[in-house]
């Protein structure tokens, strides 16, 4: 993959990620007895995890992820939904790092074990691809969960109050069950799309530049027009 083509898909795919997370940020309904849907298990454990992953098909390139949550993050902490916009932030690098951290590992590296030979031959799964998106968005969502609340106080006071991080580390397993159940729909799908005949390279760079360029500027003019 060129270099040049791979900055482009970091900066329009995490600018896209990042307009979800602006919009969908407030995004918190009431499902019954279980009470409030968390945004974060959604914009995580779908729609962040989901991007990351297709990205991840299409470059296969180390380090991808994390750019583009840097990028969604820049964008997300531009946008003033929600009371504490560093923590979405946060949470949004927070989560392309440990996606990093996973896919690092060979038998987890979904641009390996998911090639179009291994899913017609049966070696990928679905069951597989869904437990490994079971897996991938509690860890993702608990993980940068976890880290807001002990960078957000240090950025913010200069102190990190460890019990306060231990009462709601129970509310933060628990809303991780949310992202694991969609982290089972999203990684696969993710995979199937990644999998598809589109090589990025062959596209002329006479169309590909000014489509992403062009995509990335939509994004954030869309936020900033929004939201000011």
């Amino acid at each position: 993959m060129n270099r040049y083509r791979m900055i482009a898909g970091i900066i329009v795919f995490g600018s896209i990620w990042g307009m979800l997370e602006c919009f969908l940020g407030g995004f918190n309904p009431q499902v019954g007895m279980l009470g409030e849907f968390p945004s974060g298990a959604l914009l995580g454990g779908f729609f962040g995890l989901g991007i990351m992953a297709m990205t991840r098909m299409w470059f296969g390139v180390r380090g991808m992820a994390f750019g583009m949550a840097i990028v969604a993050g820049s964008l997300r902490y531009i946008a003033p939904v929600g009371t504490f916009v560093i923590c979405s932030a946060i949470a949004i690098v927070a989560e392309g790092a440990v996606f990093e951290i996973i896919m690092s590992r060979k038998q987890l590296d979904i641009s390996r074990i998911a090639t179009r030979r291994s899913l017609a031959s049966g070696a990928a799964s679905y069951p597989m691809l869904a437990f490994l998106g079971v897996i991938t968005g509690y860890v993702i969502f608990v993980t940068g969960y976890a880290i807001t609340q002990i960078l957000t106080p240090y950025l913010g006071t200069g102190t990190i109050v460890l019990a306060d991080v231990a009462a709601v580390m129970p509310i933060i397993i628990g809303r991780g069950f949310y992202a694991a159940v969609l982290g089972a729909v999203s990684l696969p799908l993710a995979v199937y799309v990644g999998n598809l005949h589109l090589d990025l390279d062959r596209i002329k760079k006479e169309v590909f530049y000014p489509l992403t360029t062009a995509a990335s500027v939509c994004c954030w003019m869309a936020v900033i027009i929004v939201f000011y």
